[in-house]
């Protein structure tokens, strides 16, 4: 899924203000059952993804005697809204969980509850489209991140692949020796140890530690706070080791290109690649481990994309078939097993052959079981972007705290003039 796990960070154009349900249709024409064509909203994916989104078409449209109508989104956070508002939206659509706060805040989904079981899906991942016990989009796959382990370079370096510590704490001190093997072998600054993200999303996993929020109840940043600043630091101290770097200090655009290319002995990364590095760097042996703890707890990332229904579709049990099909036990295996993702339902998991064949991805999908949700409010994507624009700065070599608390003071006063806009 290396297309939509990305649209999550896309700048979000709020459109509140000018009143999604007001400008839709009207209620009562959700009531009408009668049409036999149904619209689909979607992001187009890989080759594999596109040609199984077809054939879960094809299959439904034979088994209900209907057409199905695909809408394209280039950009869904900006253009669904946009239709939102205009009343011409599609029946039912893609949501990622970080963009359903939003959604579920202008009142434009409808409720799914008695449509589909919430108690199918992995509760983690329900809880992501969940508000006052109520489902409103249906999960249908996700992806979680890992920690790649290139055997080769591990091999050639002289490092056991068995001492790469549990822990992002040991992994500062163990670091710079295993970096100077690397370095001994490959020459300085050509291979580094492992990548950290220069966004948000990635470092979660230390901004939030202690119990702590970027977003204020209020909805303001607060990346400054001391505890948060505190616990940052520790990615700060990563690069300070001089053994891991950002996909764009090694001169790639993400984590799997570095990977694949070399560049990184070990990559922070999610399934959606995979499939790409069995299928572009087929001379690539890597392992896969659970990413490392901090403060003793286990911790991912899990991004996931539901199925959500417009309030005032026209063709409301149609939607509610889609949906029932597509994230059902049938549907959804017809997904899994034919794009390569990870199921949202234990029962899928536990049946998938692409999952069988491919043991390694195990360790994804039994990351499912503690990670946490992309999902924070409405001002998510002004705080994704605002940390993006500062945090660079620091993810260097000799940066220090006084460093790492400038640049989030300015990260906050940009997020912050953004939201009071």
């Amino acid at each position: 899924m290396k297309t939509w796990k990305k649209v999550s960070l896309i700048s979000l154009t709020m459109v509140g203000t000018i009143g999604l349900v007001a400008c839709g249709n009207s209620a009562s024409g959700s009531k009408n059952t009668q049409t036999k064509t149904l619209t689909v909203g979607y992001w187009k994916g890989s080759d594999t993804e596109n040609a199984t989104f077809d054939k879960l078409v094809k299959n439904f449209e034979k088994a209900n005697k209907v057409d199905v109508k695909p809408k394209v989104y280039t950009d869904i956070t900006t253009q669904l809204p946009t239709d939102l508002s205009g009343g011409t939206a599609p029946d039912v659509f893609y949501i990622d969980s970080s963009f359903y706060p939003y959604l579920q805040k202008e009142g434009v989904l409808n409720d799914l509850s008695k449509v589909v079981n919430k108690d199918d899906f992995y509760s983690s991942i329900a809880k992501a489209f969940e508000t006052n016990g109520k489902i409103y989009a249906a999960p249908k796959d996700v992806s979680t991140l890992a920690i790649y382990v290139n055997k080769d370079i591990f091999a050639k370096a002289g490092i056991d692949i068995n001492s790469i510590p549990k822990s992002y704490e040991d992994f500062i001190k163990w670091a710079p020796s295993a970096q100077a093997k690397i370095d001994a072998v490959y020459g300085k600054g050509k291979v580094y140890l492992m990548n950290v993200n220069a966004d948000l999303t990635r470092n979660w996993q230390f901004i939030t530690a202690d119990g702590q929020n970027p977003i204020t109840k209020d909805g303001k940043a607060d990346l400054s706070n001391p505890t948060i600043l505190k616990n940052l630091g520790t990615a700060v101290d990563l690069f300070n080791t001089g053994a891991v770097a950002t996909p764009q200090q090694v001169g790639v655009g993400d984590e799997g290109a570095g990977f694949g290319n070399g560049k990184f002995a070990m990559a922070l990364t999610g399934n959606w690649n995979f499939q790409v590095f069995n299928s572009q760097y087929k001379n690539l042996h890597y392992t896969i481990i659970p990413n490392l703890t901090y403060q003793g707890k286990k911790m991912t990332m899990q991004y996931t994309v539901g199925w959500g229904e417009y309030k005032d579709t026209k063709a409301k049990a149609l939607a509610d078939k889609w949906i029932q099909y597509v994230t059902g036990k049938e549907g959804m295996s017809t997904w899994i097993n034919g794009v390569g993702t990870l199921a949202t339902r234990p029962d899928v998991a536990d049946s998938s052959t692409f999952l069988k064949a491919n043991p390694l991805l195990q360790v994804h999908q039994d990351s499912i079981k503690f990670a946490t949700p992309w999902q924070d409010g409405t001002n998510l994507t002004t705080l994704v972007s605002s940390y993006g624009n500062f945090i660079p700065n620091v993810f260097k070599k000799g940066a220090t705290a006084a460093d790492l608390k400038a640049a989030m003071k300015q990260a906050d006063q940009d997020a912050n003039s953004k939201i009071s806009k």
